[in-house]
């Protein structure tokens, strides 16, 4: 018997596009003799779906045709073992349509590397491949990740970090205090995103308001760093 694994991809991130790109390359990394790869693809409005459409990543050019030719579904917690079930059910087709055994998130970004996923998986009671709750959402949150180190005492860069509905009241007395506390140039960084989305370098007053504006697009937590 191979041992089933459902690769878990995409989500309503904004790395939704290089999520997929990971899992295609650990679909084609993993052994097929001794696994069954099972795709479970979340799409960018949060549904799951399966289908054996979804290993070549050729199909990903039209994410409407993909998933018409998928099958919607939910991983239901059976007692000793995870179904990939049918949502929502027919009356004239089987509804469970496959087992996994474990999971291999392949999630970037919000909702797949900060531990959401991960206590998704942790509820349903399956084992899964990676790093466990807390430490998906601690290494995922840099201001976190930040505080922890200075902390511990390990070298790490001095940094500033506030809310974005905090600068939008009092934009002026943030710049001052970044300002007395860093010297430029500044990196400024959304603060709970990976693959470098919403990162800017500052040199001067002007690019730091810019680069915080830009990052606010992503995260209502924004993170400012010594360069």
């Amino acid at each position: 018997m191979k041992i089933k694994v459902g690769v878990i991809f995409g989500g309503k991130s904004v790395e939704h596009e290089i999520s997929v790109i990971t899992a295609n390359q650990g679909i084609n990394a993993i052994d097929t003799e001794k696994y069954e790869i099972i795709p479970l693809y979340i799409s960018k409005d949060g549904l799951m779906y399966t289908g054996d459409i979804l290993l070549d990543l050729k199909n990903y050019t039209d994410l409407k045709k993909l998933i018409e030719n998928s099958t919607r579904v939910t991983l239901i917690n059976d007692g000793d073992k995870v179904n990939v079930v049918r949502y929502p059910a027919s009356k004239f087709k089987k509804n469970i349509i496959n087992t996994i055994d474990v999971a291999f998130p392949c999630m970037h970004g919000t909702n797949g590397e900060d531990g959401t996923i991960q206590g998704y998986l942790e509820m349903l009671g399956i084992p899964y491949v990676g790093c466990d709750i807390l430490s998906s959402a601690v290494g995922m949150d840099k201001i976190t990740m930040r505080r922890i180190l200075k902390e511990a005492g390990l070298p790490s860069l001095d940094y500033t970090a506030f809310y974005s509905l905090d600068y939008i009241k009092n934009e002026e007395n943030i710049i001052k205090d970044i300002e007395a506390k860093l010297d430029y140039p500044v990196i400024v960084k959304a603060g709970n995103l990976g693959s470098s989305v919403g990162i800017k370098k500052a040199k001067n007053s002007n690019e730091l308001k810019e680069a915080i504006e830009f990052a606010m697009q992503y995260s209502d937590r924004i993170m400012v760093e010594r360069a």
